[in-house]
């Protein structure tokens, strides 16, 4: 409980830079008028001076006995003690400090000058034992200590000058350096999170921290998507309405943001985004390093279906806003892939493979506004809450003939519910 009544007090006045100035000068303040109070005492009390042969202290004793302010010089030594401890406090600033010194410099030597003059001729005459109050062979203590006390004055104040020029130095160079590496640490920063934009999170983690090695994996049960408008490029022209195509890019680009924007959802956590080609946007999920425990394993292609599904309805909201008649098709398919990284300053992430290839068929061999699939990935979805109405045998580049299918939607179960999208 103390401790931290303490700490709480030391937080207030570190804040308050005024109040730790006068809190940090009080005890200077205090000693020093305690020691002048103790000297003008001690000569008021002590002190008859009749000749260099009679210095009597309350006519009771010589000066030679134990008696009180038997050695005022020392007040000279605790006076330039406490002008070396208000110049060592660093919470006060040099002009404080400046002005502090100087005012107990002052106080000391007029005390010592003019109020206690008869203790230091007393105890210049005992302790040289010179005759007739004459000192023509030494210096008056007196005197001594005020040379003494202004010397120590000038050392320390060149000597707080310098220790505050120091500091300051020290913080700019700290400051700077701070500024430096809080800059590098933003640039890093700022560096993973566009390597985590273009790379899959746990192959960016492989990558920061294994740059120059070759990085490359295979999954078995992978699901693709290619997601296309095949009517863009009747809708891009390079005339002047569209500023040389201008404006049709900045359409397109507005189109992929809503796509990115969809796949942000935590719903589809499960998803990444593999790249877009012209028109064309490719997706890929299940290729997180580590299967999630209690999940299905084929959830993740739950979600690309979901997510195809999402992706045609966001353009329809797209053409009724922007009086477009765009078309999405879009292909999935499942099954074993291959994905890496190409390049190392400029690193891309990619897949390859049967699915792949076929996940692209089922794309360019679709219809506008449809979402095909070939009969395995059907035969997962199935069982998983959708809908779908048999195509057909389609001839397949490289593939021979295949037994395709349209995704209609989910199954009407209440929330999960998604109209037909097939038109």
């Amino acid at each position: 409980k103390f401790y931290r009544w303490l700490v709480n007090i030391s937080v207030y006045l570190e804040n308050r830079k005024v109040l730790s100035s006068i809190v940090a000068s009080l005890p200077a303040v205090i000693i020093f008028i305690a020691e002048l109070t103790e000297i003008i005492q001690c000569n008021s009390f002590a002190v008859q001076f009749n000749n260099a042969n009679n210095c009597y202290f309350n006519n009771s004793g010589y000066f030679a006995q134990d008696e009180i302010c038997k050695h005022p010089v020392y007040t000279m030594y605790n006076m330039i003690m406490l002008l070396m401890v208000v110049s060592a406090l660093i919470q006060l600033s040099y002009e404080l400090k400046l002005i502090l010194l100087s005012l107990i410099t002052a106080g000391s030597i007029i005390v010592v000058m003019i109020p206690t003059e008869n203790a230091f001729t007393c105890y210049d005459t005992v302790i040289y034992n010179s005759s007739n109050g004459l000192y023509a062979d030494y210096i008056q203590i007196n005197y001594l200590s005020t040379f003494n006390i202004g010397v120590a004055l000038v050392v320390l104040v060149c000597s707080t000058r310098q220790m505050e020029i120091t500091a300051r130095i020290l913080f700019l160079w700290k400051k700077e350096a701070t500024e430096k590496k809080d800059g590098v640490e933003e640039l890093q920063r700022r560096n993973e999170l566009l390597v985590q934009n273009i790379l899959p999170l746990h192959v960016a983690k492989h990558f920061l921290t294994h740059q120059g090695e070759i990085y490359n994996e295979s999954h078995n049960e992978i699901g693709v998507m290619f997601a296309s408008i095949p009517n863009f490029q009747d809708f891009y022209t390079e005339d002047e309405i569209n500023v040389q195509g201008k404006e049709c890019l900045r359409f397109l680009n507005e189109v992929i943001i809503d796509f990115d924007n969809i796949l942000n959802n935590t719903k589809y956590k499960r998803i990444e985004k593999i790249k877009t080609i012209a028109s064309t946007y490719m997706a890929a999920s299940g290729i997180a390093p580590e299967p999630e425990e209690n999940v299905d394993k084929w959830q993740h292609l739950v979600d690309l279906a979901d997510f195809a599904l999402d992706l045609i309805k966001k353009l329809k909201e797209i053409n009724e806003n922007s009086f477009n008649s765009f078309h999405l098709r879009i292909g999935i398919s499942s099954g074993p892939i291959v994905a890496g990284v190409i390049g190392a300053n400029k690193p891309h992430y990619d897949i390859w493979g049967n699915t792949v290839n076929v996940a692209s068929r089922m794309d360019t061999t679709g219809k506008p506004g449809s979402v095909q699939v070939f009969q395995e990935t059907q035969e997962i979805l199935a069982t998983r809450g959708f809908k779908f109405t048999c195509r057909g045998l389609i001839p397949v580049k490289g593939k021979g003939k295949l037994l395709t299918y349209y995704l209609l939607g989910r199954e009407a179960t209440g929330a999960n519910h998604l109209p037909n999208m097939l038109h």
